[in-house]
This record gives C-alpha cells, structure tokens and sequence, in this order.
C-alpha cells in the first residue's frame, strides 16, 4: 500500500465517520425538542462529507487514469482497500456516537442561551472548552444492544432499503472507475455513469429510509414513541450501513461491468 493511497483510505474514513455521526444529530435533536435545528448541524455534516467526496474524487481518477496509461491489468485490489476503509469508518463513527450526541446536545442547548451561529462555532474553537467537551466522551452502552435484541416490530425494510442504497452510494464512484479498467476507450462515459448509480441509491436513502427516521424523530418528542425504541432503531441504522459497506464490496466487480456494458450500449 503506496502513501496516496493510505492518504485516500483516511479520507473515505473520515467521510463515513461523519456521515455515520448524523446519527447522533438526530439523538441530540430528539432529546432537546429541537428537531429543525438539529437537522441544520446535520447539514453542516453533510456539507463537509461533499466536500471531502470533492477532494476524493479527482485523486482517485488520476490514479486511475495513470493505472491505464501503464496499461496495467484491472485489479480492483485499490477499491476494495477503499471499501474496507469505508467500513472501518462506519464503525468508528458508530462508536463515537454516543459521545457526539452529548456534544451535540451541549451545542444545541449553547445555542438557545444565546442563538448565534458564529458565536456556537467560536465556543467551539476556543481550546479552553474543549476540557469540557473531552468529559461527554463516552463508549456505546451495552443495554442499548439489549434494547435492540428485545424490541420487536422494528422497520426491518427500512434497515433493508439502508443497506442497498448506503452499497450503491458507496460503491458508485468506485465501480464506475473500475469501469474504466475495462473499458479505458469508453472511461470517461463510465465516469459520468456513476452519477446515475448515486442517483438511485440517494432516491433510495433520502426518499425511502430518510423520511421514515424523521417521522419516528417526531413521535419520540411528541411522546407517540419510546426513547428505548428510537435507541434500537438507531443501532439498526447503524448497523444496516455497515453491511451496506460490505455489500459494496460484492457489487463492486459485477457493478463495473454493468457501468461497462451500459458505457458501451448508449
């Protein structure tokens, strides 16, 4: 494993680590009330996950098209490595749940005293404060795991739709250049096909799963849902887009000669 791409395998961490931490904004919305205002820090979480998705993409192209200039064999060898990153981020920014939403609960509840955004994000750039935010940090309770073990009539589709559209969004861009190993006369249209592969799994995320998370979010503060229940769902989740990590990793190759075939065909 070559320094870029150990650099890149740091980037996909950190850009699951946060996407898995929007999790946590949404305990944090529920526990405070302040569902709308939780939903903006989540925005600022996805903000930054693009960000990084802008700086991922173009790095990993040029690796790709300097891998076919040199006219080696495809091997999805570097993909794969990435995936596993994925993953792994996925786990971490489980992990950090519990400490992220105390800290985000801290922000929110910071921001009602005194509701400046700019002041929120001096507080917590102020070094003295972070003391105070090294205190929230916490392990993932093990009764939690009990609640989900116990809790029946979970959305188990939803955890299901989570798994396939967290694998094509995540293997979307990866499958596409790997694409362009197979076909490197037709890779920039292969390229541009991973926007269609992220277009199906955000419908699948943000038109399926999202919206039913957001309604259990409301019945948690209006009280028509358990907080133990909205814990276990969570788990759920979580653990649906870690499989759906894996599943990336088994869809990779068919994926790329799919995005191969279809390259070819329009």
């Amino acid at each position: 494993m070559d320094a870029e791409l150990i650099f890149l395998s740091l980037l996909v961490i950190a850009i699951n680590v946060v996407s898995t931490l929007s999790y946590a904004v949404r305990i944090a919305g529920v526990r405070t009330g302040r569902i709308a205002f939780a939903l903006s820090l989540f925005n600022l979480l996805v903000l930054f996950s693009r960000s990084s998705n802008a700086i991922l993409a173009p790095l990993l192209s040029k690796r790709t098209e300097e891998a076919i200039n040199a006219a080696t064999t495809p091997d999805p060898g570097d993909f794969r490595v990435l995936l596993l990153a994925a993953a792994v981020g996925t786990v971490i920014g489980g992990l950090l749940i519990p400490t992220f939403q105390r800290l985000v609960t801290r922000a929110v509840r910071s921001f009602d005293q005194r509701p400046s955004m700019a002041r929120l994000l001096l507080t917590a750039a102020n070094p003295r404060n972070w003391w105070f935010a090294a205190q929230d940090v916490a392990i993932p309770n093990p009764r939690n795991m009990a609640f989900f073990g116990a809790t029946r009539r979970l959305p188990w589709l939803v955890f299901a739709l989570n798994i396939g559209g967290t694998a094509m969004i995540t293997c979307g861009v990866f499958a596409s250049l790997y694409a362009g190993y197979l076909v490197p006369e037709l890779r920039l249209t292969a390229g541009n096909l991973s926007a269609l592969v992220n277009f199906i799994g955000t419908i699948l995320m943000f038109a399926l799963v999202d919206p039913h998370f957001s309604y259990l979010s409301d019945k948690v503060v209006s009280g028509e849902a358990s907080q133990s229940y909205f814990r276990a769902v969570v788990i759920g989740m979580a653990g649906s887009r870690f499989f759906g990590c894996l599943l990336a990793q088994a869809i990779l190759v068919p994926g790329a000669w799919v995005i191969a075939k279809a390259a070819a065909w329009i």
